[in-house]
């Protein structure tokens, strides 16, 4: 072996037992919250929203947050939604909202449901926690963020709004979404802490595949379970009512709230073809164009494209070791199990065919490198089989008027 050569071997086995010897109990951040770090991001400012032109081009194309200031300002509800207008509007009868029982989230915890005017009458003083489509009946007062007003986003894009409404004090799961989504907040505060996928995606342990979020504590971090938060730089990001913030597909989140907390988010398929005009877009904001003037298509149209359940899929595969059916189908649909057994959904015959068509080797187990080697034609009968599995779905829900979403969405 030549010195030069063994030199350099010697310096390489010290630096792996360093790294193998390293305290990770002495790291900043170690069982303290989530985003207590060494180093932190700054994230791109401006003061209400910017041009579709420059929201895509600069911020959505390139997966890349923006902070917003101001920009919530320009919906009626920022002024007109208080405690009193709710309760004095006109709730259709049974009309009903998904609550949440605990705020700090946990995927397993009881969720009931409620009048809007009574829950906006106890959530003061009973601890829980709207979330939930935006009230029909009040929809007309958020205008569809300015940034968003062009055609091939408004015509068949977005997937679904949200109100997060509570008495403040709610805590996130860490996770990721597949959809693209700009938050915009009405009361109180939030702190969001976010991390960039494609810089740290293999640090942060999203060991829920089938929720696409991490099991770590987020009011206490431990680096010896969750060894790769360590070395994490973080985005935190603080927005007061009157800010929206987006946050790009597939970004690794965690969020808190303080004080009386009102925001609502909105949410968009990320798969846009990059060579769409944004010369269509609105170069003068439509301050007509509300939530109750558009339409939300549900998250199973996401899934809509070979591209979309591709990716899908690869984010899948790639936290399962080797996935064999049960896996996948826990995976893919998790708990909403019950959902389809109790509504006689024939799910079953449509996950293995899927199944079938990745399985390319046919060893009853799929793995990456298996996905790289399937054919075109055969991702086009993945998307067949799902096209009809959510038409299944539709078809339930029209009946159950429930909720069922693929479990990476939330």
């Amino acid at each position: 072996m030549k010195l030069e050569t063994y030199y350099i071997a010697l310096i390489g086995f010290s630096v792996l037992i360093l790294a193998y010897s390293r305290d990770l109990t002495l790291e900043p951040g170690h069982l303290k919250p989530f985003g207590i770090s060494k180093s932190t991001q700054i994230c791109d400012e401006v003061d209400k929203f910017p041009q579709p032109d420059v929201f895509f081009g600069e911020y959505v194309f390139k997966k890349r947050p923006l902070v917003m200031r101001n920009a919530a300002k320009l919906s009626p509800a920022f002024k007109t939604w208080t405690d009193d207008y709710f309760l004095q509007a006109n709730e259709p009868k049974n009309h009903v909202v998904s609550i949440e029982t605990e705020k700090k989230e946990n995927r397993q915890q009881e969720v009931r449901e409620m009048p809007f005017t009574e829950f906006v009458s106890i959530y003061n003083t009973s601890g829980i926690y709207m979330v939930n489509p935006v009230p029909t009946f009040i929809r007309k007062d958020i205008i569809l963020p300015c940034c968003m007003q062009c055609p091939f986003i408004v015509e068949g894009k977005l997937v679904e709004n949200i109100m997060w409404f509570s008495s403040g004090g709610t805590k996130s799961v860490v996770h990721t979404d597949s959809v693209d989504n700009v938050n915009c907040l009405y009361r109180g505060e939030k702190q969001f802490v976010m991390v960039d996928p494609d810089k740290y995606r293999d640090k942060v342990d999203i060991d829920h595949p089938e929720g696409s979020y991490s099991g770590v504590d987020v009011d206490s971090v431990d680096y010896t379970k969750y060894p790769g938060l360590a070395d994490v730089e973080f985005y935190t990001i603080n927005i007061t009512a009157g800010d929206c913030l987006f946050i790009p597909y597939k970004w690794i989140h965690q969020v808190r709230s303080f004080g009386s907390n009102l925001a609502v988010n909105i949410w968009w398929n990320h798969f846009i073809p990059k060579d769409v005009s944004l010369e269509s877009c609105n170069k003068e904001c439509d301050l007509g164009m509300t939530l109750k003037s558009v339409d939300f298509r549900g998250f199973d149209q996401v899934m809509e494209s070979v591209d979309a359940i591709k990716d899908h899929v690869y984010a899948l595969i790639s936290k399962l070791n080797n996935c064999d059916y049960p896996k996948f189908l826990h995976g893919l649909i998790g708990d909403d199990i019950k959902f389809l057994e109790d509504n006689k959904i024939p799910y079953d015959s449509l996950m293995k065919e899927i199944f079938k068509q990745m399985d390319v080797d046919n060893n009853g187990s799929i793995h990456e490198e298996e996905l790289d080697t399937m054919e075109d034609q055969r991702w086009e009968r993945v998307q067949q089989v799902m096209d009809q599995f959510s038409q299944l779905i539709k078809d339930a829900e029209s009946l159950d008027n429930g909720e069922f979403r693929f479990k990476d969405e939330l």
